[in-house]
């Protein structure tokens, strides 16, 4: 601040004092030349270092900003518990723009103080002006559409940017690809990596054509407006000679226009931007405030407590659901219940809907109408963060968290991420303590070979993909999503017998809910309730038993299965091995 205040004055000392220098020197004064002459490098000095410490201090504060703001951001994102949400373009591009411009909105809490600094500095110039000739004070008028139409142009660039945010991301996803090994092989044996480097470049010459007509107009109206100025700069200086006599007086009056009216150029320049910066500023802010409000809707609705076990189970009532962009539901008016204790087997064609209702059951998108109640509760009153809290799941597109394997498996319950003994029993649930045994530094091996780490095959990275659903030991339900689908029909069995002794154990504990989705039946037919899925509604209910007497759906199903493996009936796990500890 009081580097602020000192340098505001500074330029405008300086050409008093030079003009009293020219002054005492045609005088031949050489004391008063002397003092003046040091008045007039004090000056110069305070202005040039001020600036520069002003300019250093306002990055050092920005990128201190944006550090703590890339962490609140992820933070806030966090908070937005729904795949709605996360999935929604607005939300995507909103994100995308807080990435690009942490150091704007930096800049922008210093930008409105230096803003008002660089007008005061504009003021002091033009009453000094105004001491040598009133009419110099036009320049100013002049300055003003030359301001305007600068901003103008520089709002224009910003527009450019928002609205290629969309084709951009898209050209960073391609750029993405090209550097992912798994996505490079494919595009090798297909033939296509010509062809998406060509589309890439496509998208960026799109966009960078975009950016540049709006910096070109930017640039054309910049030279035209600043030209004017130049023009009536002239003009003044010769004015200022023809009504002056010659002598001492106008060399100074002369020297000190020249001197105001040049940094009365820089002002303006410095003016223009300010203003420019602090809308960029602005408008990240904005989008940065919306981000909060999206995180604050979030956690208002989390306002009652989650039950520590379950009574009477989860139910659906009425619950359809659409996608954004979808022409037809993929749930319609579905209405189930989960008691509480079983273990609950999905089915159906694909694309049937089987995931989704999976992804509603965790929280993870909002019925389109309709709600899920939990022991009572309304799902959408207890909220997203509190109800995921008491859940784990394996999902069939699980993450691949390239950390060392403690970290990776043990993420699952971050309350006992050190513990080496749970993560053991976890990975053995999980059927990858085989491997991780033989890895060469054991739970502490980095999953990425880039790292001097390992790269695991895809059946190895579903292990610790399940080992991290084990993790929590009293969750209240428990999804497995196709939870073997690159496992070996070996490991798949292992892990469901377990799965269902584990069940077993949550059940008689709290009362968890253990919901499966597979395509394998020998898995299924374990389940205490099957539902069918078909058309986006529950089309059969019942226990293995029940609906294979049916003669329905499920019991054509299962008997074609029976037949690909070339037997009466899918293999099936020991009945009562579920009673057995887990581990």
């Amino acid at each position: 601040m009081l580097l602020l205040i000192i340098e505001i004055p500074a330029i405008g000392c300086l050409g008093l004092a030079l003009r009293a220098l020219i002054v005492s020197a045609a005088q031949r004064d050489l004391s008063r030349s002397l003092l003046d002459a040091a008045a007039a490098a004090l000056c110069w000095t305070v202005s040039a270092v001020g600036g520069s410490a002003r300019t250093n201090l306002t990055y050092l504060l920005a990128e201190s900003v944006s550090v703590q703001l890339d962490g609140q951001i992820l933070g806030l994102i966090a908070q937005c518990g729904d795949l709605e949400t996360l999935e929604s373009p607005e939300f995507t591009d909103r994100v995308g723009i807080l990435r690009s411009g942490g150091d704007l909105i930096g800049h922008y809490s210093l930008s409105v103080l230096d803003a008002v600094a660089t007008v005061l500095r504009l003021a002091f110039v033009l009453v000094l002006l105004a001491t040598v000739r009133a009419e110099l004070l036009l320049l100013a008028l002049i300055l003003a559409p030359v301001l305007w139409l600068q901003r103008r142009e520089r709002q224009q660039v910003i527009r450019s940017m928002v609205d290629t945010v969309e084709q951009t991301r898209l050209a960073d996803h391609l750029f993405r690809l090209h550097t992912d090994p798994a996505a490079a092989m494919e595009m090798r044996i297909a033939d296509s990596v010509k062809t998406l480097i060509d589309l890439a470049d496509g998208i960026w010459r799109n966009v960078v054509r975009r950016k540049d007509r709006a910096l070109w107009r930017s640039v054309i109206f910049d030279v035209a407006s600043w030209s004017i100025f130049i023009v009536c700069y002239g003009s003044a200086l010769i004015s200022v000679v023809r009504s002056g006599s010659v002598g001492q007086a106008m060399a100074g009056n002369m020297l000190l226009v020249i001197t105001l009216i040049a940094n009365l150029r820089k002002q303006a320049e410095d003016t223009v931007h300010q203003l420019h910066r602090t809308a960029e500023g602005a408008h990240f802010l904005d989008a940065y405030l919306a981000l909060r409000n999206d995180a604050a809707l979030q956690l208002a609705a989390s306002s009652r407590p989650i039950p520590s076990s379950l009574t009477d189970g989860i139910a659906f009532h009425g619950v359809s659901f659409s996608y954004p962009r979808g022409a037809a539901p993929v749930l319609s008016d579905l209405s189930i219940r989960l008691p509480a204790g079983s273990t609950v087997a999905i089915v159906g064609e694909h694309g049937a809907g089987k995931t989704t209702l999976i992804k509603l059951l965790c929280g993870l998108y909002t019925p389109s109408s309709g709600h899920i109640t939990v022991d009572g509760l309304r799902l959408d009153e207890v909220g997203h963060k509190q109800w995921q809290g008491r859940i784990t799941a394996s999902f069939q597109d699980f993450a691949k968290f390239a950390w060392q394997v403690r970290e990776s498996a043990g993420c699952g319950d971050l309350t006992r991420l050190a513990d080496d003994a749970r993560i053991t029993e976890a990975l053995n649930a999980g059927d990858a303590l085989g491997f991780v045994a033989k890895l060469p530094l054991g739970l502490d091996t980095p999953l990425d070979a880039s790292r001097d780490g390992v790269e695991l095959s895809g059946g190895q990275w579903q292990r610790i993909a399940l080992s991290r659903a084990f993790m929590r030991t009293s969750p209240l339900l428990f999804v497995l999503d196709e939870p073997t689908a690159s496992l070996d029909a070996h490991s798949e069995y292992v892990v469901y017998r377990r799965q269902m002794v584990h069940a077993r154990n949550l059940a008689e504990k709290n009362g968890a809910i253990t919901v499966v989705i597979s395509h394998r039946f020998s898995t299924v037919r374990m389940a205490d309730l099957i539902l069918v899925l078909a058309n986006g509604a529950v089309s059969e209910a019942g226990s293995h038993a029940e609906l294979m007497a049916l003669n329905g759906v499920y019991a054509q199903l299962y008997e074609l299965q029976a037949q690909g493996y070339g037997q009466d009936h899918p293999a099936a796990p020991p009945e009562g091995a579920g009673r057995s500890s887990l581990v």
